[in-house]
């Protein structure tokens, strides 16, 4: 193998690759980014077997070849080198690396060791733009829940029907759903369950991308792929495993009707809930009071061993007389952090039911919460 690369294309693809090839023990080479080159493109690909990823850039190959090389050490080589170009080639196990004014050798493993990223076998493909999936995933993966009891909802459940996604994530006390507009209709209606690591790792690698990429779905396995600008040629392909079992009918769950709406400022909200909150008790409780007629919200903690503090904020509120309800403050500012306006509708029913806080005049997320019972 001999290639010469450009280092702030090596040093992205790096970037990439290193969050899944994460320190692995009892299979020593997972550690490891296998470098092939071919034609004109160099490749980094690495993987921890329930994911992998390749990346591609274009570089001059005057020799193919591959070669699996320590990833951390490799990584932290390229980051230190203040050079626009470099070289690369193998000689046995060995990985020699030049650029101006320096040399390096890197002790190498043998390409063959390195696990094949199995590619699914495609049964449907669509398209959906990068930034777009990845936002909206990140409004909901948070609220998953590592269950071994119900592995369905460690992961984020995708539904795909007619230009619709619907991403959901919920650990049974909050949920999350997310709605964004596909480019072109969905000839069937299609769901999975992705799990978690994998959508984080869908966040990290495509937030900041504002190309469409193509997703390719086989029953247990999906691929996302997003081409190069310069050459119709793959730049990132992200493999995961899907989590097998059916997603908990969670649409039954959500209200249709409320006894109660309120209209309130998100930053404001957020200053008094946290003010509140330093003096709640183990479980994190909080109370607030909803009053119609003062059109006022009241928030109250109370801890034995500290003291208690109340707030109280103007709201529009729609209804009729008062309630008092209590909540898992953490939970609550999970929720207003992932709502994006400045304003937003909190609604709940007089009975032992959740409430459902939306951004004002969007209807494209909820975030649904169950009360505490006290």
């Amino acid at each position: 193998m001999k290639v010469a690369i450009l280092k702030e294309n090596l040093k992205e693809g790096l970037a990439a690759v290193a969050r899944i090839a994460q320190k692995n023990l009892s299979l020593p080479i997972l550690n490891s980014v296998l470098i092939s080159c071919e034609k004109n493109f160099t490749c980094l690909k690495a993987t921890d077997l329930e994911m992998g990823i390749k990346w591609w850039t274009l570089s001059n190959t005057e020799k193919e070849g591959e070669i699996a090389c320590p990833l951390k050490i490799f990584q932290g080589l390229i980051d230190g080198l203040s050079v626009e170009k470099l070289s690369l080639k193998t000689e046995e196990k060995k990985i020699l690396l030049e650029a101006e004014n320096f040399t390096a050798q890197i002790n190498g493993l043998d390409a063959e060791e390195f696990p094949i990223i199995p590619e699914p076998e495609v049964k449907i493909s669509f398209n959906v733009q990068a930034s777009l999936l990845a936002q909206g995933l990140a409004q909901v993966t948070d609220m998953t829940a590592a269950s071994s009891v119900q592995p369905e909802i460690s992961g984020v459940y995708f539904n795909f029907s007619g230009r619709q996604l619907k991403m959901a994530a919920t650990d049974s006390f909050r949920l999350a759903e997310k709605t964004i507009t596909l480019p072109e209709e969905m000839n069937e209606e299609v769901s999975f369950i992705l799990p978690q690591k994998a959508c984080r790792e869908i966040i990290n690698l495509f937030s900041e991308r504002e190309k469409d990429i193509k997703i390719y779905l086989s029953p247990n396995q999906i691929l996302l792929e997003m081409l190069m600008s310069e050459t119709p040629h793959p730049k990132i392909q992200f493999f995961s495993r899907l989590i097998e079992g059916e997603y908990p009918n969670y649409q039954e769950i959500i209200p249709q009707k409320f006894d109660f709406k309120a209209s309130l400022q998100k930053n404001t909200f957020l200053q008094h809930l946290k003010t509140v909150s330093l003096f709640s008790n183990k479980i994190n409780e909080i109370k607030m009071r909803i009053k119609q007629e003062s059109q006022k919200i009241e928030l109250e903690g109370q801890n034995s061993d500290i003291g208690q503090s109340a707030s109280s904020l103007s709201a529009e509120i729609e209804g009729s007389g008062n309630m008092e309800v209590s909540f898992n403050w953490r939970f609550l500012i999970d929720g207003l952090n992932q709502i994006k306006n400045k304003d937003f509708i909190f609604t709940i029913n007089k009975e032992e039911g959740p409430a459902v806080l939306r951004p004002k005049g969007d209807s494209s997320y909820l975030y649904l919460l169950m009360p505490l019972r006290t």
